[in-house]
């Protein structure tokens, strides 16, 4: 549904519906996906074969992070949408995925997905019988936790020792094979879905003036009801532990162990890029934990 409405509207239409629809990046950085997009679709690529590529990052190793692993078991076809999405808008015929070492048992499913796609006319060569041509790959990352930074996971796609890449150049002018790659979170590509569908305005109306949309978050720790949860952005931090069930809250630990720890006093405060940017983790202490001992575990 949301490839179809892609292909109709066109890329150059698709781009502007994303960036009117402020989608940003879902794995923590919060860049602008359209702005991401717009720079590799403009790139040129070098060399005698230049080609353009879609790297989707599922290399979810952040302690505490666990919503992409649950998009991708039960939401797969949205994800693959997602990178097809982008390889029209950015004029790629390949897409890249870079799945966790710890999730090789998605593998096959993933296998299976993609496979089932190729014989419903929706990867491969003339999808949806128009003359766009993309296919997708997976990679197995090693459990390696620097390959979830964007450069050295290219690196590791390439057959490389994942080592972060001095920048610029950037991935968006010189990726995979040197050649113009956006790298996207899986949550990220899932969101474009959302838009391709149902349009930027609609999108809008979800969340904050300078967050739109919704986030996931891997809620676990001192709670009745761990588990994945989507919010508007704007929710408050004590919101989501009354819907967790969880009492005697000591701290949070938002977005792992380099994100920020919030004491009580701090709960009132939002899941928003102006207030508390998160890759996802959401991890609850109660007052039986002794904090330095966390830190320590850290």
């Amino acid at each position: 549904q949301a490839l179809a409405a892609a292909l109709k509207r066109g890329p150059e239409n698709t781009l502007a519906e994303i960036k009117d629809a402020r989608l940003r990046g879902r794995g923590g950085a919060g860049f602008s996906t359209g702005q991401k997009w717009e720079a590799c679709r403009n790139a040129a690529g070098s060399g005698d074969n230049p080609a353009h590529y879609v790297v989707c990052n599922a290399d979810e190793g952040e302690p505490g992070t666990f919503k992409d692993r649950v998009l991708l078991t039960s939401y797969t076809d949205l994800v693959f949408e997602g990178m097809c999405i982008a390889g029209l808008v950015v004029g790629a015929k390949k897409g890249l995925i870079y799945l966790r070492g710890e999730y090789r048992y998605l593998l096959d499913p993933l296998k299976s997905a993609l496979a089932t796609r190729r014989q419903a006319g929706l990867l491969g060569r003339n999808i949806l019988g128009t003359e766009f041509d993309f296919d997708i790959e997976i990679h197995l990352g090693a459990g390696a936790y620097v390959c979830g930074e964007e450069s050295a996971l290219i690196e590791s796609l390439e057959g490389k020792p994942g080592r972060p890449r001095i920048r610029p150049p950037f991935p968006v002018t010189r990726g995979y094979l040197d050649q113009p790659t956006t790298v996207n979170n899986v949550e990220t590509l899932a969101a474009s879905c959302l838009i391709a569908t149902h349009g930027a305005a609609w999108y809008l109306k979800h969340g904050t003036e300078k967050s739109s949309g919704s986030k996931i978050l891997s809620v676990s720790g001192d709670c009745e009801r761990p588990g994945i949860y989507e919010y508007p952005y704007g929710v408050t931090v004590r919101q989501v532990l009354a819907d967790c069930g969880a009492t005697d809250t000591l701290a949070v630990q938002i977005s792992g162990p380099s994100g920020i720890c919030l004491a009580e006093a701090e709960f009132d405060r939002k899941i928003a890029f102006e207030d508390l940017p998160t890759a996802g983790a959401f991890m609850v202490f109660d007052e039986t934990r002794d904090m330095f001992e966390v830190a320590r575990n850290f």
